[in-house]
């Protein structure tokens, strides 16, 4: 990976808020071995382990975990808190639109399948709703100062030729997650965009009748 930036040889905490042993720790580490945490303290919110000019060398290397990584979601709080704090910058120096196809990536990849699972002995999710819930919740809160982040191109992609699996993945969005606002939801999905997943699911209601787990979960919702 051609890296535009030079690598920093210094971290220097501005907030305070980092000892100097976890700092040693990111900068003595390759490209390739850095982790979740280290991506974490760089663009640690409103209290990054380094200064903007340290640490943007490290967005193209956190663009790449974003989209291969199943715990990426894990540090997108802070990151999206560090991007809007940031976002003139960022974008004079090319770093957005990296980091805008990271998200739409790991949006595309979490919602690609619809996989549920067990929440003690009855209650189902779907595995990568945490994942999905935190892009969404990130584009929400950056878009209105960051317009490139508006979250109607992620929910464009998935009405798209809009399968079982995506019709899930909407009926779901619509009634489920609790962190969302329907104020927010309905800005970007239409009564009529969510009544054609139903019909969706509707026509595959044989997919989930035979599936007792799919059953437990739907059971009510449509």
């Amino acid at each position: 990976m051609k890296m535009k930036y030079e690598r920093p040889t210094h971290l220097s905490d501005p907030g305070g808020d980092f000892s100097p042993e976890e700092l040693n720790r990111i900068l003595s580490k390759t490209d390739a071995e850095l982790d979740w945490a280290d991506f974490d303290r760089l663009f640690f919110g409103k209290m990054p382990a380094g200064t903007y000019e340290e640490v943007r060398y490290y967005i193209p290397l956190a663009c790449d975990y974003l989209e291969n990584q199943r715990d990426a979601c894990t540090f997108f709080e802070h990151l999206s808190i560090w991007i809007e704090d940031n976002y003139a910058r960022l974008k004079e120096d090319g770093l957005l639109d990296p980091i805008i196809s990271a998200f739409h990536a790991l949006f595309r990849k979490a919602t690609s399948s619809f996989d549920l699972e067990y929440n003690g002995d009855h209650a189902v999710y779907p595995s990568a709703c945490d994942s999905v819930e935190s892009v969404l919740e990130a584009m929400f809160r950056l878009s209105p100062a960051c317009p490139e982040f508006r979250p109607d191109a992620l929910f464009s992609e998935l009405k798209e030729n809009l399968d079982y699996i995506h019709a899930q993945w909407i009926v779901y969005i619509v009634t489920e997650m609790t962190m969302l606002s329907p104020e927010k939801i309905r800005t970007v999905l239409s009564a009529s965009d969510y009544q054609k997943a139903l019909a969706v699911l509707e026509e595959n209601i044989d997919l989930i009748l035979n599936d007792a787990t799919a059953y437990e979960f739907w059971q009510g919702k449509i």
